[in-house]
């Protein structure tokens, strides 16, 4: 464990406290209020509490113009929780929750509607009742869920430790629905798994930076490959959306020896957040794996060990979320998430809209391909035929008002049952297959002594 990294963030730590206690110190209502615009505000919300038709909901109203403000803003990544999803979302930070062990995922990849289990923890209370993956929601506890999103449904199913909840299911080949009562756990948040590839490459995969035992559970499964025979590393950052700088941060030191890991640039103030101290438990040469679904935190660390150097990144150029957010607890229980300040590579270089452009550029194979058409023409009932690169993928319907629609979703990823135990497809993976040849010949070795 690297102690002085830990000071670092800790000092980072105490400055944006600083910094907000200080905002929240200025008497902003009575700036508010000293305004035209902010009197007309509070004339608008007046008139409304006292003479409109119906009552209104106060809660409702407000948390509109909170969201009026943000859309006004026009940041996409400045956003308001409300209290029940805040709430939700510390106990993710915090890496366990108390619920079922399973992983959830929208049936209805267009509409994001309807609710699919993707994945059941082995042992947990899922497993244990019989769920499968496949089972689609129907009800839980008596509410019909059949049409609902993912988060209507997780915030039925989560409750306390001990306590029951009755679920029905539409599973595929059963005439009839499936139900089950099952009682709640706490389940831990796993999001680092592993494996050996090919003999001796310990394979490592995080999908989220999004709890604060991230880390933790990167030593644990290092600990175990290299137990197991790894002489060389594939550090997987794939569809890893990012989560808690503090938790990037201290993964990139785990590989570096060496050199700043990431600058932050405020109101065109910029200063280095963190370097890397002495003392990882990795020295093998290494790959980073990317695509363009790598965001935030995982561009910090491809960042880093690309530009140190210590790594040979491979991939799809990464998404390009070069900002961070602040987050200020609500009086109401709820969070607001502001954009205060952009990161930087080592080599000062915002990747904002930009990314991460790998040094071996290679498409990801893996990933679903969706195909959406929507056309008019032809007449009622004809058969259209979808081809794409002369193969049939399918085939549709006109309708009686002459347009047509077809959609073919592409396969479900496929996981592990056992929480930290990765699943991979070396044959099927593109990127991961250049990722074993470059650590076979050579290149990944030589990029880490450019």
């Amino acid at each position: 464990m690297k102690r002085p990294v830990f000071f670092v963030l800790l000092v980072t730590g105490l400055l944006t406290t600083v910094v907000v206690q200080a905002q929240l110190s200025r008497d902003f209502a009575g700036e508010f209020l000293g305004t035209p615009g902010g009197r007309a505000l509070v004339q608008a919300y007046g008139a409304l509490k006292t003479g409109y038709l119906e009552d209104i909901d106060d809660e409702t109203v407000i948390r509109g113009a909170i969201n009026g403000m943000i859309e006004a803003v026009g940041d996409p990544y400045t956003y308001y929780l409300e209290p029940r999803d805040a709430a939700r979302e510390l106990q993710d930070r915090s890496g366990s929750f108390e619920g079922i062990g399973a992983v959830l995922t929208p049936y209805n990849r267009q509409t994001g509607r309807g609710v699919e289990i993707l994945n059941v923890y082995r042992d947990g209370p899922a497993y244990e009742a019989g769920v499968q993956r496949g089972d689609i929601f129907l009800e839980v506890d008596g509410v019909d869920v059949a049409d609902a999103t993912t988060t209507e449904v997780v915030e039925l199913v989560r409750g306390p430790g001990g306590t029951t909840v009755r679920i029905s299911f539409l599973r595929p080949g059963e005439d009839e629905p499936v139900e089950f009562e099952i009682v709640r756990a706490t389940i831990e948040i796993v999001n680092v798994s592993g494996a050996i590839v090919d003999g001796d490459v310990g394979y490592l995969h995080i999908s989220s930076f999004g709890n604060q035992l991230v880390y933790e559970q990167l030593l644990e499964t290092i600990t175990r490959l290299q137990l197991d025979g790894a002489k060389s590393f594939v550090l997987d950052l794939r569809d890893n959306p990012g989560g808690l700088l503090t938790q990037g941060i201290l993964v990139a030191d785990e590989f570096l020896e060496r050199g700043d890991i990431v600058f932050q640039r405020a109101r065109g103030v910029t200063q280095r957040l963190a370097s890397a101290d002495p003392g990882g438990l990795v020295d093998a040469p290494m790959v980073v794996l990317v695509n363009r679904n790598s965001a935030s935190a995982s561009e910090i660390v491809a960042g880093a060990l690309q530009e140190n150097p210590r790594a040979l990144i491979i991939g799809e150029r990464t998404f390009g979320k070069g900002v961070a957010q602040s987050v200020v607890s609500l009086a109401d229980g709820g969070q607001f998430a502001y954009t205060s300040f952009e990161w930087l590579t080592p080599e000062r270089r915002s990747i904002s809209a930009e990314g991460i452009v790998p040094d071996v550029v290679v498409t990801d194979s893996r990933l679903a391909q969706t195909i959406s058409v929507e056309g008019r023409g032809g007449d009622a009932g004809q058969t259209i035929t979808i081809l794409v690169d002369g193969v049939e993928v399918g085939s549709t319907e006109v309708g009686e008002d002459r347009t047509f629609e077809f959609v073919a979703l592409g396969r479900r990823p496929q996981l592990s049952e056992v929480q930290g135990e990765a699943l991979v497809d070396l044959e099927g993976d593109d990127i991961l297959l250049e990722a074993v040849a470059a650590l076979r010949d050579g290149r990944a070795a030589a990029a880490g002594e450019r």
